[in-house]
């Protein structure tokens, strides 16, 4: 009897454990345009997205279930072709329990804390991008009506700016709390770049070892090595490419040499590339006498759109290109961004600026060349 009463317990045990790795996922979908199709659910791997589940909506509604072992970060699809500008997609915890989501005019996940969390900094995400959307609005009626004053784009300008500020802090505070679960991970993948090195720097130093050693974190990783590797008062980084003969040509040839320096990395095709250079230009006149040298270091495709772009800026110092536009080696070697790019180098090589752009580049050739 006893030994009955213990298979009973025991069986009792198990069914309990089982059970508590279940998970349910219920859907609502507000447009009835979506009756009867489908909705996937959706593993994300290095390589691709694969349909781990699917279901169909039926008045309104659509579910998954499943167990889970371990809490996994999982994406709810709808058919993009039925709607198309409406939001479709939302990423999600999947965990033991109940999980309910809502696609109505915006998308909602509930059910757990971390997923409602999400939810809720998905919706302040939301609210910013209408406000910068309202100043961009306003920039461009003011343009378009030949209304704008120095003054309202000071102020159109400075709106935008801490919408950005107070954006960057939102993903940046999300990141940083929810570093240690897949929506925080997926979320720094989807928008590491926003944030100053530093900023990723702290991140990354709460992220566990398995996190750090996905392909594209790593590259995040390289990229903010290669930053300390040309930090100003730094040595600069060598690199060979080809001039426009089609010639090697290294930076060694002309940095270190006894002459300041400016790398300006640029490309034919880079709107403000062409709109600073007249800058450039100028200052080149000004101080190559005096011991002032400019290399251009083009990310172009083409070489006669290149060489086109050089004869109309009127660039008449050395230039080299690999022609491989942003997939050149000096993108990541440099850790760059966005051009235009440049770097001041002194006599003997060393980084002694970064960025430097019309008055702010004249007032520092002063200073060294007065």
């Amino acid at each position: 009897m006893r030994k009955l009463i213990y298979l009973f317990i025991m069986a009792g045990i198990a069914l309990s454990c089982q059970n508590s790795k279940e998970y349910a996922v219920n859907g609502t979908i507000a447009d009835e345009a979506f009756e009867g199709t489908r909705v996937y659910m959706q593993e994300m791997t290095d390589d691709a997205m694969i349909t781990t589940d699917t279901a169909v909506v039926q008045n309104g509604k659509f579910a998954f279930a499943g167990v889970a072992d371990t809490t996994v970060l999982r994406f709810i699809l709808l058919d993009e072709t039925v709607s198309p500008g409406q939001e479709t997609r939302i990423p999600l915890l999947v965990e033991p329990g109940k999980l309910t989501v809502s696609f109505d005019s915006v998308v909602t996940v509930k059910g757990s804390k971390v997923n409602e969390s999400y939810t809720d900094f998905r919706m302040k995400q939301r609210d910013f991008g209408k406000s910068i959307r309202t100043v961009v609005e306003r920039y461009n009626n003011a343009m378009a009506t030949g209304t704008m004053t120095d003054t309202l784009e000071a102020e159109v300008n400075e709106a935008y700016d801490k919408i950005n500020e107070e954006m960057t802090e939102l993903n940046f505070n999300f990141i940083k709390d929810n570093i240690k679960n897949d929506l925080g991970k997926y979320s720094f993948m989807a928008s590491s770049s926003m944030f100053e090195p530093e900023k990723q720097k702290e991140i990354l130093a709460l992220a566990d070892d398995e996190f750090k050693a996905k392909e594209n974190i790593q590259r995040v990783v390289k990229r903010l090595e290669n930053l300390e590797n040309v930090a100003v008062g730094k040595k600069f980084v060598d690199f060979t490419l080809k001039d426009t003969q089609g010639n090697d040509v290294s930076l060694s040839d002309y940095a270190g040499k006894g002459k300041y320096v400016l790398v300006d990395f640029w490309a034919a095709w880079c709107g403000p590339c062409r709109q600073e250079m007249p800058n450039v230009v100028a200052a080149y006149d000004k101080y190559k006498s005096r011991g002032f040298e400019v290399v251009g270091v083009s990310f172009d495709q083409e070489q006669d759109k290149w060489l086109q772009g050089i004869a109309d800026l009127n660039m008449t110092w050395p230039q080299m290109s690999d022609l491989m536009y942003w997939d050149s080696p000096v993108v990541d070697l440099y850790a760059i961004n966005g051009i235009p790019h440049t770097v001041l180098l002194d006599k003997e090589g060393e980084i002694i600026g970064k960025n430097l752009r019309g008055e702010a580049l004249d007032a520092k050739l002063a200073e060294l060349m007065p």
